[in-house]
């Protein structure tokens, strides 16, 4: 049996509205209306359910500034049709053009960016908890098509979230365009015809009036149904996928700040390939908030880092996201600026690394093994000798034990560390010093540092700090001896 016209939209999209949890009794629920079938059918339906549901509405419409005084009229039928119902309207004009212009984006996206930013605004100010939009079933089969078209995964498969986290509901997604038209004239409801929805030159537009109905025609009459349910089947295998790659996420991360997360290696590596762009990609969701820009030619480049690259390599990618390789793991940042200036640990392979030393017995130095660098450094006293030598680029210092306190700290160059040359005219920084001394960048973090008391005494194999004062001739001085470690 076949429920009348008049009443199968309504109970289909309070079955949507439950079967999502789209709201709940007490809501105040924005919709958003252009004056088109859609929108129109979604402001009555929901106004005829919001008694029984225990909700409010009020309504929005903004003038995109495109289409003159066709969309001036679209404005005031809108305004109108909120009238005739006692509803509150918010209106508001902008100008999507322009603003298409200084963000050197297209139309159709300037001006989908515009619509949600006003309506979230709208919603904010009168207090809505969801925003409710008229999306149909034939919107998702687009949307399907669209996102295939421009090569997409399963997320991009499932077109349209019927509820999404930001508060957007559609409730009419179990629903067709010929369902709602139908449904208006049986109600006697008037709406308005937006003619650059018939225009071709738009993508969506095309796949609309042509792809559809091609394949509507030649191939399945049930097409829009079909691909309709196949987004929704497509959204629950995301749904799921989604819950599993969180506890991947989880076990990759090593660590998370602002601008900058780090990966395992050997966990990435394990994952099934499909698995590991997953995680990639919650990673740059984590980072920077949304993969609106991530392409899967992005994904693919953090993958062969992963996989090809060797420590200190990196690939940029999308609105100033780095993937840098090192020993320590797979590094996704958005700090700006030279990597070879912000962040030279990284590009050398050379984790951040501090290590301390205590006070040495006499007669039995400590030597420090530097994993890192494969380096050690061996600490212990003796008398110093008849002649001190200089300690540029010198890997064996004395220092006359006044000007130290233990316990000492060794470990790798932080930006804005200072010291004063040996020799030198005062004081200077040692990312400057190590420019001066023709230490490229990226071998900067291999360097170990000798501080005392927070303060850096020697660089090693570079310079002692002036503070560091030699020990007269055959007195007990501090021995400090640097041995490298090439690793290949």
């Amino acid at each position: 049996m076949t429920r009348h016209p008049q009443t199968r939209p309504v109970s289909t999209v309070r079955a949507t509205l439950a079967r999502h949890a789209m709201c709940l009794p007490g809501d105040h629920l924005l919709v958003a209306l252009s004056g088109g079938a859609d929108s129109m059918a979604l402001l009555h339906i929901l106004h005829r359910l919001a008694p029984e549901l225990g909700i409010t509405l009020s309504v929005a419409h903004l003038n995109h500034g495109i289409r003159g005084e066709a969309a001036d009229r679209d404005q005031l039928f809108s305004q109108r049709a909120a009238e005739d119902l006692s509803l509150a309207c918010i209106t508001h004009t902008v100008d999507v053009p322009a603003l298409a212009r200084r963000a050197g984006t297209g139309l159709e996206e300037a001006a989908r960016n515009a619509r949600y930013a006003f309506l979230h605004e709208v919603a904010l100010s009168c207090g809505a908890r969801r925003i409710a939009v008229g999306h149909h079933k034939g919107d998702m089969a687009e949307q399907l098509l669209l996102n295939l078209l421009r090569g997409s995964g399963l997320k991009g498969l499932g077109a349209m979230e019927p509820v999404t986290a930001d508060g957007i509901i559609r409730p009419l997604v179990d629903l067709s365009k010929d369902d709602l038209a139908a449904w208006l004239k049986a109600e006697g409801i008037g709406h308005v015809t937006d003619d650059s929805n018939r225009d071709t030159a738009y993508t969506r537009n095309r796949v609309r009036h042509r792809l559809l109905p091609m394949l509507e025609t030649e191939f399945n009459p049930s097409a829009v149904d079909t691909l309709a349910r196949t987004a929704a089947l497509l959204r629950e295998e995301e749904d799921w996928l989604r819950e599993m790659t969180e506890s991947l996420y989880t076990d990759c991360r090593i660590s998370e700040e602002e601008g900058h997360l780090t990966l395992s290696i050997p966990t990435l590596s394990r994952l099934h390939p499909a698995a590991q762009n997953r995680v990639l990609r919650r990673s740059v969701e984590a980072l920077c908030g949304s993969t609106r820009t991530l392409s899967a030619a992005h994904v693919q480049s953090l993958s062969k880092l992963l996989s090809q690259g060797q420590p200190g390599h990196f690939v940029d990618l999308s609105r100033g996201l780095r993937g840098i390789l090192t020993r320590g793991g797979l590094h996704l940042t958005t700090e700006t600026g030279s990597l070879r200036h912000t962040r030279p640990d990284l590009l050398s392979g050379v984790p951040p690394f501090c290590y301390t030393v205590d006070r040495p017995e006499p007669g039995h130095p400590l030597t420090l093994g530097i994993e890192e660098t494969g380096d050690t450094l061996t600490v212990g006293w003796t008398s110093a000798p008849g002649t001190i030598p200089s300690s540029r680029n010198a890997n064996r210092v004395f220092i006359d034990p006044s000007a130290i306190a233990f316990p000492l700290t060794v470990r790798n160059h932080r930006p804005g560390d200072r010291f004063r040359p040996q020799g030198g005219s005062g004081s200077r920084k040692i990312g400057r010093f190590f420019s001066d001394c023709g230490v490229e960048a990226a071998h900067r973090s291999r360097i170990p540092l000798v501080l005392s008391k927070n303060a850096v005494i020697w660089v090693a194999g570079y310079r002692l700090d002036g503070a560091a004062t030699p020990p007269p001739p055959g007195a007990p001085a501090l021995e400090l001896v640097l041995c490298r470690q090439k690793k290949g």
